[in-house]
């Protein structure tokens, strides 16, 4: 499990806080699923892009909490698309406007219907909608001053990804880019849909972002020859494993901001 505190927390991006950072793990029983929460203020209140899922609410709670923000002083979600690791925490954000990809709306379809696989989406995401405004968005949508949110598809039909125009320029990622390996390699480590245009997609966000917030790692900006990464990552594994001692750290890692150099 993850720890507590602000050792999960990434540094402020301009107007972006990242409150909880996402892992980019995975184990022989699937992924872990914890991806970023990104924080930042929209109309006079505060907007959250992705919401995690159930193991990281009490987390999340306390990370809002913890910046004199209550849930219901968010007024604005935007999913990056339907995985339960994005979405799961939306009913704490009762008095928010949701913004969604009309795409991945209709892709949610097609997985009910069994026209297509796609064991990530939650049989049950068409309650979590049920009642809410929900702002539909087809290809981009400019929702404030120096604020886009742009259909980028591949991993999923689609994917959302916010754009911040000022300085420095922001990629707020989802699954778009997971990790940093993706921008990188510019291809998708894991999960895609549709491989070239998951390539297209993260030849945008490299284009478009000069610092990059990704859907499953801490904000970097892309260096010759490697990354800066601009937070510190803490992340354990705890353990009840008989007869092993109770609550055993079973795996640490600790990972300090600055230029790591690909290997």
């Amino acid at each position: 499990m993850k720890t507590e505190g602000d050792r999960l927390d990434s540094s402020d991006i301009g107007i972006f806080e990242t409150i909880l950072t996402g892992v980019p793990c995975r184990s022989n029983r699937g992924w872990f699923g914890y991806c970023s929460s990104v924080l930042f203020p929209l109309d006079g209140g505060w907007a959250l892009f992705d919401t995690g899922h159930y193991n990281d609410r009490a987390l999340l709670r306390e990370a809002l909490a913890r910046r004199g923000i209550e849930p219901d002083d968010v007024r604005h979600v935007i999913l990056s698309h339907l995985h339960f690791d994005h979405v799961l925490n939306l009913p704490l954000f009762q008095n928010a406007e949701v913004i969604l990809c009309e795409a991945e709306i209709r892709y949610a379809e097609e997985v009910d219907a069994g026209l297509v696989q796609d064991d990530a989406i939650p049989d049950f995401w068409p309650a979590l909608l049920e009642g809410r405004k929900v702002h539909t968005v087809e290809d981009a949508l400019i929702i404030g001053k120096e604020l886009e949110v742009v259909r980028l598809p591949g991993h999923t039909p689609g994917c959302l990804s916010l754009f911040y125009t000022g300085t420095p320029s922001v990629a707020v990622c989802g699954d778009v880019v997971k990790n940093g390996w993706e921008v990188v390699t510019g291809a998708a480590t894991s999960q895609s849909l549709n491989d070239d245009l998951s390539r297209k997609s993260i030849n945008v966000i490299k284009q478009r972002g000069e610092v990059i917030i990704p859907g499953h790692d801490r904000a970097f900006r892309l260096r010759d020859e490697g990354l800066e990464y601009l937070g510190e990552f803490s992340w354990e594994i705890y353990g009840n494993v008989f007869p092993r001692p109770q609550n055993e750290i079973i795996y640490t890692l600790d990972l300090q901001h600055g230029f790591y150099q690909r290997p």
